[in-house]
């Protein structure tokens, strides 16, 4: 592998990230460019582009912004909402318990990035569960990215886990000089030059149910979810369809964009939602259907990610049912697609 075939999903530009480099005396422009990132992205809510270039952009931050504590703060500065973390949050209200959030949540990231991997281990007798995220060591220097990703875990593990508390965290780097944000953000003793980036929480979180009140927790900030989504592209308020076709992208990738989940998003009952969209002359499944489609296209032209990971990201079961589509969508298979778009 080389470090050009790391990638991850991007919604840079649509959260805020240029508007805060500004806030912190810095040229959002000139970050982007020095990090090797293309100054803008497709239009769409799903893009991919560098890993090693992402991790680039946070360090080009930090250096031109003179912040070393820059990942810290823009973890901190994302609202309280959590709405650039749409879909993980709406996963809280399919999960039975806190592990299974988990275990989905780490499903979702394995489909959209390949340069940063998260998985836990239990240990019941020191009453432990370890998260462990690995960033792929091509993607060198990466310290603003991992110390945003443990502050967004933590800050979102007290928002939404009843009386939460962390036993320690750990970053493979060397100590800062001003420890008060680590405090803040993580309430626990954080440990640097360790072995690997852990955050440690008890073992009884991981079992806690959800009895409803996680999801009563969490519906309100889905609910915010979407209605930012709509203000960010107010066409979608002309037409109920319009509506569920920007709700499906929002989602994909969590076994969530069947009729009940996108209602309940919505917060219509399926029948109604039907019932609006055939008087709009058309269906749910229609609209998915071209969604899916859209997207496809954009991506297998424009980024080289995989056909079983595209596939996931649609929410197919397998990579078998989208070349079906792809032949029905395309008149060839998903490959062949490609190979055509690429050539053009």
């Amino acid at each position: 592998m080389k470090r050009e075939d790391l990638y991850i999903r991007s919604f840079r530009g649509e959260d805020g990230f240029n508007e805060f480099v500004a806030s912190l005396g810095g040229d959002p422009v000139v970050v982007t460019k020095a990090s090797g990132l293309a100054p803008s992205l497709p239009k769409g809510l799903i893009n991919f582009e560098s890993f090693a270039g992402t991790c680039r952009l946070f360090e080009e931050a930090a250096a031109r912004t003179g912040d070393p504590y820059f990942g810290l703060k823009w973890a901190l500065c994302q609202p309280k909402d959590f709405r650039f973390s749409g879909p993980v949050v709406f996963l809280l209200t399919k999960a039975t318990d806190v592990r299974h959030w988990m275990d989905m949540a780490i499903s979702y990231q394995k489909i959209h990035t390949n340069g940063v991997t998260y998985r836990y281990e239990v240990d019941k007798v020191a009453d432990s569960v370890i998260g462990i995220v690995s960033v792929h060591p091509l993607a060198l220097s990466c310290r603003q990215m991992v110390e945003q990703i443990l502050a967004a875990i933590a800050l979102m593990g007290h928002q939404f886990i009843p009386d939460c508390k962390f036993k320690r965290v750990t970053f493979q780097h060397s100590a800062p000089q001003d420890m008060t944000l680590y405090n803040e953000i993580f309430k626990c003793p954080v440990i640097f030059n360790a072995d690997q980036t852990t955050i440690v929480s008890e073992y009884s979180y991981v079992e806690f149910k959800n009895t409803g009140l996680v999801t009563k927790i969490t519906s309100p900030f889905v609910r915010k979810y979407m209605d930012w989504r709509i203000v960010k592209h107010p066409i979608a308020k002309q037409t109920v369809s319009m509506l569920v076709a920007e709700t499906i992208p929002s989602i994909l990738g969590v076994n969530g964009s069947d009729i009940q989940h996108i209602s309940r998003t919505l917060e219509l009952h399926p029948k109604k939602l039907q019932r609006l969209l055939k008087e709009e002359g058309t269906s749910y499944s229609a609209i998915l259907d071209e969604v899916r489609k859209n997207i496809a296209a954009r991506l297998l032209a424009d980024s080289d990610i995989s056909i079983a990971r595209l596939a996931k990201i649609l929410d197919y079961s397998s990579d078998r049912p989208f070349t079906t589509a792809s032949k029905r969508w395309f008149g060839m298979s998903a490959t062949e697609y490609r190979a055509q778009a690429k050539n053009l």
